[in-house]
């Protein structure tokens, strides 16, 4: 087989993101008929079919897949000798993408990514916020060197470098009855009172909907949120207690003005935190470096 033209492959891919040749030519800025000639002529060189002409638009097949996972790992390997060469200039250039959950935003930027910045100014950092579903894909597909998520699925295409247990606790004002209940609580304390609970597809609500199927209970929130700071400010508010880490309440419990109540049930002291790569990506100098302070650092891995 010939060398497959690195061309084709960008046209490849972005059909691959954007679902049609339409989307595609829009993002590139081109015309669809000159992506629709580059796919042809790749699938006539790879003598196989790359799509599924359906009328919503393009379905990969098996052998896009493979592709796909070709591609990657050229562009893998690609950002790896360019990271050789950034290394040979002191580190004075380079990309850092982190995708991290909601919970690691205060700490990441005072502990890691604050102090970086400043000793690194002209390596450029992008810091996104999702779902722990969107921090594995990000992280599995390179769109991301790092993840941070709060009990992550197991997925096989990334390995965890560092992980720490962190359990669910109900947190709550001081003065709230449960407060002065024996520590720890059970769930038919908590089921009495207001409560609230992250949405879907968050690794906090996760591990609360396990509970949920293993115990065979169906919890009823006075609020759902996507929001870590919602859920806080709601317990804050006296408008309720509700179920979260100590991640990203640690000033607030530091002061007093909120309290976290351990509860006494496997799965919700199960969940861990986990900084997430991909399995066989080699990371660029500058990305290592805020692994490692990630890891040193970071007061959600430090040692209890």
């Amino acid at each position: 087989m010939a060398e497959i033209s690195q061309t084709r492959l960008k046209y490849f891919n972005e059909v691959v993101a954007c679902g049609s040749i339409r989307g595609a030519a829009d993002k590139l800025g081109t015309a669809p008929s000159v992506i629709s000639r580059q796919i042809q002529l790749l699938e006539k060189e790879l003598g196989v079919a790359l799509f599924e002409r359906r009328a919503r638009g393009l379905t990969p097949t098996e052998a896009a897949d493979m592709l796909l996972e070709y591609h990657r790992a050229c562009r893998a390997q690609q950002e790896h000798l360019n990271t050789r060469l950034q290394e040979l200039r002191g580190m004075r250039r380079g990309n850092v993408h982190l995708m991290i959950s909601e919970g690691f935003i205060d700490s990441l930027m005072e502990h890691v990514v604050g102090p970086f910045c400043i000793e690194h100014p002209r390596i450029n950092v992008s810091v996104n916020v999702g779902s722990v579903n969107e921090v594995v894909e990000a992280v599995a597909t390179d769109a991301a060197h790092i993840g941070l998520a709060y009990n992550p699925p197991v997925d096989p295409r990334l390995r965890c470098r560092a992980s720490r247990k962190h359990p669910v606790c109900l947190l709550a004002l001081p003065d709230h009855a449960l407060a002065r209940r024996r520590a720890p609580l059970t769930i038919a304390d908590i089921l009495p009172y207001p409560f609230a609970l992250m949405s879907a597809p968050y690794g906090l609500r996760q591990a609360v909907d396990l509970l949920e199927f293993t115990e065979r209970i169906h919890l009823t929130p006075s609020l759902t949120t996507n929001s870590l700071r919602v859920l806080k400010q709601y317990a804050i508010s006296g408008a309720g207690v509700t179920l979260m880490p100590n991640l990203g309440v640690h000033h607030e419990l530091a002061s007093g003005e909120l309290v976290a109540l351990p509860i006494a049930h496997p799965i919700l002291s199960a969940p861990e935190c986990q900084m997430l790569l991909r399995l066989g990506r080699p990371l660029s100098s500058a990305a290592n470096e805020v692994a490692r302070r990630i890891e040193q650092r970071l007061p959600a891995f430090a040692a209890p």
